[in-house]
């Protein structure tokens, strides 16, 4: 690595970036919310939906060429065809909300032993689940960006929440990549998807009853599987 380095860190859940990545000239970490399934290696299925949000996580520099971070990405990015691509100036309100879909719709999927996203959005008890858990992780997503000194226009609201439910009620019978490792019976990323959002709500001392129930569940399921 040299100091003119980018480097791109995109996944589908919240990751760390590697500190020691900071010696390049800028780390971003990337959001992907896109209905794809690797079916085989080189072969990936995008059935549905297509948005990859990008924000700088950290720099080399003293952060004050913004726009500059901003024009890479979309530079990087502009020739790419079939989803949306959106710049975050704010990394901890992207992830946040990545997380409005994936701990609700990934996480009731695996509790419920590997259901698709079409039945969770279409029975009348998982549906009102779904948006209990989403309700508790804007609460979450809100005190963790209050904190961090960022302003009340960033949190997140109903907007954010009927915008991904209208987006889990368009994507018919989705697998959940999560699911996906259950019922295929491979290593299922419990740490970074679920469980790091319960511990931040615990941290910040705000109750997030639905969600810990999910997470416990999924839990049990790893161990029960041998799943790590």
């Amino acid at each position: 690595l040299v100091d003119d380095d980018i480097i791109r860190l995109l996944e589908g859940q919240e990751e760390d970036e590697d500190p020691i990545l900071t010696r390049c000239a800028a780390v971003y970490g990337g959001m992907a919310l896109l209905c794809s399934n690797r079916k085989a290696p080189g072969h990936v299925d995008h059935s549905y939906a297509g948005k990859l949000t990008a924000s700088l996580s950290a720099s080399s520099s003293d952060f004050s060429d913004a726009v500059a971070h901003k024009q890479a990405m979309l530079d990087l990015w502009r020739p790419t065809r079939g989803f949306e691509f959106v710049y975050d100036d704010n990394i901890v309100r992207g992830r946040w909300s990545k997380n409005l879909w994936n701990l609700p719709f990934n996480g009731i999927s695996v509790a419920m032993n590997g259901i698709t996203v079409d039945k969770i959005v279409n029975d009348p008890g998982l549906r009102q689940l779904a948006y209990t858990v989403i309700d508790e992780t804007i609460a979450v997503a809100n005190k963790d960006l209050e904190i961090r000194g960022y302003p009340p226009e960033d949190y997140l609201g109903e907007t954010e929440k009927e915008a991904m439910m209208a987006l889990s009620d368009a994507m018919g019978p989705y697998k959940t990549s999560t699911m996906l490792d259950l019922n295929n019976r491979n290593p299922m990323e419990v740490q970074y998807v679920f469980r790091k959002a319960v511990d931040r709500a615990n941290q910040l001392n705000i109750p997030v009853p639905s969600l810990n129930v999910l997470v416990t569940q999924i839990e049990a399921l790893q161990r029960f599987h041998g799943l790590f």
